[in-house]
C-alpha cells in the first residue's frame, strides 16, 4: 500500500499569507481495489487549519491532478480559502470520444449512460471498462475518508455524513473540459454548494442535439451554477446553447474574449490569469459556501 506524500507548497498562499500544504494521496493507499488511473489526488490546504469549504476538482480528458496543480484555477481556489481536492481518475476516453458516431446513432442516453458509469459506477453501459471502484464519487469518498483518518486536526469529518458518504452541501464542485461536465452532471443529482464549469463539455443526444439531461430537473439551484468559455473555442455556441439548457443566470456565465495565450482557446477558462475577477466571482467567499442560499 503507497503511503501519503506530504510537501509545502511554497508558492501557494492564502489571502491570509498562511503556507497551503500540498498532500499527495494515491489512490490505491484509499482503497486496494482502486487500481486504475494510480497517479496521486492532490489535496491542499491550510496548514493545520479546520476552516475553508471543499471543492472538488476534477481535470479534463487526458488530465491528471500533476498537470492541474501548475498555478491555475484550482491553485487559486486554495488562495481564496478553500481546501481543493483535486481528484485522480480515469481520463482518457471522454465523451465526445465515445458517444459519437455509430456508438451515438439509436442510442440518445450515450452521454448520460457514459457519465453515471464514470461517476457513480452504474452499470449497463459497456463502451468504456471502467470498474465500479473506479467510479469518481467512490474515489472521492475514499479519499475524504483517508485524510478524516490521517490528518485529525483539518476535520474532515464535515464534509462526510454519518453514513461515510460525501455531504454535497458543504461541497462545492467543478472541472475543466471532461471534468466540467462531471461537475454539471453531479450538480444536476446532489445539491452541491456551487459548481464551476470551465469549457465543460458538450454532450449530444444525436446528431447536432445536445444531450437530454441537460434540460432534466436540477437538484443544486440556478443561482449556484457558474461556467465560461472562450469565444474562440470550437465548440463556443454548443456550450452557450448547453448553459441555456441549464438554466445557469446569464450572469454567472463568463464569455471570454481576451487574446488566446496558451496552446487553444479551450483552456483560456482554466489558466490564463487575465480572467482572476472571473474566478473570484465564481468561486465566491471559500471560507463561507455554506452560507450560500
Amino acid at each position: 500500500m503507497r503511503k501519503l506524500t506530504i510537501g509545502l507548497a511554497a508558492l501557494l498562499v492564502s489571502s491570509a499569507q498562511a503556507a497551503v500544504v500540498r498532500v499527495d494521496v494515491h489512490p490505491s493507499a484509499t482503497a486496494p481495489d482502486i487500481l486504475a488511473a494510480d497517479s496521486p489526488h492532490i489535496v491542499l490546504v491550510e496548514a493545520g487549519s479546520a476552516a475553508g469549504d471543499l471543492l472538488l476538482w476534477m481535470p479534463g480528458t487526458g488530465g491528471s491532478p500533476r498537470i492541474a496543480a501548475r498555478p491555475d484555477f484550482p491553485q487559486f481556489a486554495a488562495q481564496q480559502g478553500y481546501r481543493v481536492i483535486i481528484l485522480s481518475y480515469i481520463t482518457d476516453q471522454g465523451v465526445s470520444n465515445i458517444c459519437v458516431g455509430k456508438n451515438l446513432r439509436g442510442n440518445r442516453s450515450c452521454a448520460e449512460d457514459f457519465r453515471n458509469k464514470r461517476i457513480f459506477g452504474g452499470g449497463g453501459f459497456s463502451l468504456v471498462a471502467d470498474q465500479p471502484q473506479d467510479a469518481i464519487v467512490n474515489r472521492f469518498t475514499r479519499i475524504l475518508q483517508k485524510l478524516k483518518e490521517t490528518r485529525p486536526d483539518e476535520q474532515w469529518e464535515q464534509f462526510l455524513n454519518a453514513d461515510g458518504s460525501p455531504r454535497w452541501e458543504r461541497i462545492a464542485v467543478g472541472g475543466q473540459s471532461q471534468g466540467g461536465g462531471h461537475a454539471a452532471f453531479i450538480a444536476k443529482t446532489k445539491p452541491v454548494a456551487r459548481v464551476v464549469m470551465l469549457s465543460g463539455g458538450w454532450d449530444k443526444s444525436a446528431r447536432g442535439e445536445i444531450a437530454n439531461w441537460y434540460g432534466k430537473p436540477s437538484a443544486t439551484p440556478s443561482e449556484r451554477w457558474y461556467a465560461t468559455y472562450h469565444v474562440e473555442e470550437r465548440t463556443a455556441n454548443t456550450m452557450a446553447e448547453i448553459n441555456r439548457a441549464l438554466r445557469i443566470p446569464s450572469a454567472n456565465v463568463g464569455v471570454l474574449d481576451k487574446p488566446v495565450q496558451g496552446p487553444n482557446a479551450h483552456g483560456e477558462g482554466l489558466s490564463n490569469r487575465a480572467y482572476q475577477s472571473w474566478w473570484k466571482f465564481a468561486l465566491g467567499r471559500g471560507a463561507s459556501v455554506s452560507e450560500l442560499p
